[in-house]
């Protein structure tokens, strides 16, 4: 998928902040494709949120990697900040951090078995920032860009949830 494409599953706006950078690109490096298109926003130097949007011949592999961090933390209360993110109706699974320490949080999701969409903040206490910008993006278009009539995705096979 071209960046272009992806582009326009990036949040236009966010309250509070300010429109800072846009990035994308679209390479082949030998028999990998990878596009990624990137929006941050800021409010001067004390908070940022970043959002990325990427497609890759590598993300079979990066949604196993996602995968599974998701399921290692399945027991822990939807109420913890790390809790994994599992839903179902946007096709999206993945996991969340926090580092209290540098006050960065990031959730990692795999939307639609194809599509890895990294939210990252700086400067928020808490996944909740974070979390709440993902549950904000299309994923469910995310999710049915360039997919095949009949719910598959781009290499034809169902989806696992």
């Amino acid at each position: 998928m071209h960046f272009e494409d992806l582009r326009r599953f990036l949040p236009e706006k966010m309250e509070g902040l300010t429109r800072a950078a846009d990035g994308g690109s679209t390479g082949r490096y030998g028999d990998v494709s990878v596009s990624e298109a990137e929006r941050s926003f800021t409010l001067g130097e004390e908070r940022e949120v970043k959002v990325r949007i990427v497609d890759t011949t590598l993300g079979q592999k990066l949604g196993q990697a996602i995968r599974a961090a998701a399921e290692e933390g399945r027991d822990r209360a939807q109420n913890d900040p790390t809790a994994p993110i599992f839903w179902k109706d946007k096709e999206a699974v993945g996991f969340v951090r926090y580092d209290a320490s540098t006050g960065q949080a990031e959730a990692s999701l795999l939307v639609g078995n194809r599509y890895v969409v990294a939210v990252s903040s700086r400067g928020y206490p808490g996944t909740v920032e974070v979390r709440r910008v993902a549950r904000d993006i299309d994923l469910e278009g995310l999710a049915r860009l360039d997919r095949a009539p009949g719910g598959a995705d781009h290499q034809g096979k169902e989806h696992p949830w």
